[in-house]
């Protein structure tokens, strides 16, 4: 986990000013946030999964964590608590922690105005990860464009959703990094 210290740096920080502080190469062109939701108010650690749209391009059908891309301007945090309102309906209360990202490369589609004219961009991205409060779990409501269903996902039930390996990890290091933030609550 990483300290609060750059947790409260994110509140103000854009996706250009994390870029520009990178010193390793390849230096990403787009910087999206995924967030772990919890449910801390229960002593086994679980996150909420969203089912890509069966019509998405990459991945269809595959499981994953809310987020999105960080829009010009706005920082990475209220990138982070808008896209999960955008994709779950849900309100963050609370960052809780940033875990662990990674990079990725990806192939951008461009329509053109014929079929002649259209382009493709490989670009790459890198994903910085949170877990996060909600105000009310039971209020998730999914854009049927981005996802067609939601499920909760612990430890134990992690291998039965599809997902990519890199996606698994993630989870995996979520539900490993709320386990640390719930031992902490369980001994103050």
């Amino acid at each position: 986990m990483y300290t609060s210290e750059l947790l409260a740096l994110r509140t103000t920080q854009t996706a250009a000013d994390y870029i520009l502080l990178l010193t390793d190469e390849p230096k990403p062109h787009h910087i999206v946030t995924g967030g772990a939701i919890s449910h801390v108010n229960h002593s086994i650690p679980s996150v909420l999964l969203v089912q890509r749209a069966a019509h998405e391009r990459s991945y269809p059908n595959e499981w994953e964590i809310p987020g999105g891309h960080v829009d010009p301007g706005e920082s990475i945090l209220e990138s982070l608590s808008r896209e999960i309102y955008e994709e779950t309906n849900l309100v963050v209360t609370k960052v809780l922690c940033e875990f662990e990202g990674f990079q990725y490369w990806s192939t951008k589609y461009e329509e053109g105005e014929s079929d002649l004219v259209d382009s493709t961009l490989t670009v790459c991205t890198l994903q910085l990860n949170f877990c996060v409060l909600v105000s009310d779990t039971s209020a998730i409501k999914l854009d049927p464009n981005e996802h067609q269903q939601y499920a909760w996902c612990t430890s134990e039930t992690l291998e039965q959703f599809k997902m990519t390996p890199t996606m698994r990890q993630v989870v995996r290091n979520a539900l490993d990094s709320l386990g640390s933030f719930l031992s902490t609550l369980q001994i103050n």
